[in-house]
This record gives structure tokens, sequence and C-alpha cells, in this order.
């Protein structure tokens, strides 16, 4: 991949990415994924001290169908076996919610049945899924949005580090982050996000990718 197309990549994952500064929190909560990677920057949170709650949800789309999950109770038998055993603090969802909408507000209503109550929540998700998740959280968190603080995080990577056998090359990447960016832009009219600016660079970077042959993913 030559360089132009290594900035524009850049610049997409940049865009999505939001770099939120972590703050001590209620609750961890990993939207699950294909990444592995996601589940370990959970547990590692949750390790450090910023949360005395971990939760895990699956997510089953596009990327994931026919893939191992790791929602729910196998990810801690996982993290056991690799020596992390001190994983107390554990809301354990049932089952794999299908949709990121039913997701956010999924967990609304198991923290009011469990009564814990999650004023400030870490969401965890891949990178370029950053901005997206804190789009759909602000508009479909049934609660009280203004007492509810939340940060967006993911694993702490360069985007040339991302690929791998698990989630794909490169070209995957880009593909994934187009769709993204997409959804940003669409989402808003149908109610499923709140409206962000899409700025001149992430715009530009999207078009030339497009124009140079990839596709969303």
């Amino acid at each position: 991949m030559d360089n132009d197309y290594r900035g524009w990549a850049r610049a997409l994952w940049n865009y999505l990415r939001l770099g939120h500064h972590l703050i001590k929190s209620d609750v961890v909560i990993g939207l699950g994924c294909h990444d592995i990677r996601v589940a370990e920057r959970v547990a590692r949170l949750y390790l450090e001290g910023w949360a005395p709650w971990i939760l895990f949800t699956g997510y089953l789309g596009n990327h994931t169908l026919g893939k191992r999950l790791w929602a729910s109770r196998n990810t801690f038998l996982d993290f056991q076996r690799q020596g992390i055993s001190c994983l107390g603090g554990v809301l354990d969802t049932e089952g794999v919610k299908s949709f990121m909408i039913q997701n956010v507000k999924y967990h609304y209503y198991m923290d009011k049945d469990k009564k814990t109550p999650f004023g400030k929540i870490i969401l965890v998700q891949q990178p370029f899924m950053e901005r997206r998740i804190l789009a759909t959280f602000l508009r479909q968190w049934p609660g009280d949005k203004e007492n509810t603080q939340v940060i967006v995080t993911s694993p702490q990577m360069d985007p040339c580090d991302y690929p791998n056998q698990h989630v794909g090359n490169m070209a995957d990447l880009i593909g994934y982050m187009l769709a993204v960016l997409e959804r940003i832009r669409d989402y808003p009219k149908k109610g499923f996000q709140v409206e962000q600016e899409i700025t001149p660079e992430a715009l530009n970077s999207y078009q030339q990718l497009l124009q140079a042959g990839h596709r969303p993913k």
C-alpha cells in the first residue's frame, strides 16, 4: 500500500477515534466483536481499577456472523486460563444481542433490574468504532443522559498494527472504516444516532478510497 493510501486510511482512523481520557467509572462495558483485543482491553481496565464492575455483551453482525464471539461467560473462562482470575465484579449478559441499539437499551434496563446505578460508564469497542458507539449511546440511552457520563475507549494501537488473522488485512480495515463513516453520515436521519460533523479531511479520504476501488464492508 503506497503512502497516499496509508495517509487516507490514517485520516479516517483518526477521525473515527475519539481519544477520550479515562476517568474512574461505575462500570466498563465491552461491546462484543470478533477482536479479542477488545476483551483484553476491558479486562486490563478492570484490573487497573477504572471501575468496580465489568459487563460483556455480544454483537452479531456482518463481521461476526459465523465467527467465534467473546460474549459472556466463555470470555471470563478464557481469562482465567490466562491467569486473570480476579474478575470478581462481573455482570454477565445472557445470550447475544443482535443490534447495537438493542445492546444500549438492554444495558440500561439490566442496570435498573440489578439496582446497580451506573452514572459513569466506560464503553469499549474496536478503535474505528469509537465515534459511532458514542453517537448511538447519546441517541439511544433511555436514562438521564445529563447525569450519565460516558467515556469511549478501545485497544490502543496504530492502524498499521490493527490487521491480523482474525480481523483481516488493511484492505478489510479500510472497508470497515468506510462503512462506519457512511453510518455516521446516514443514521442520524433514521433516528439511530446523534448527528456528528464529518471533517473535510475525513470526507476527502473517504472519497479518495472509494475512487481507488475500496468498498464499504
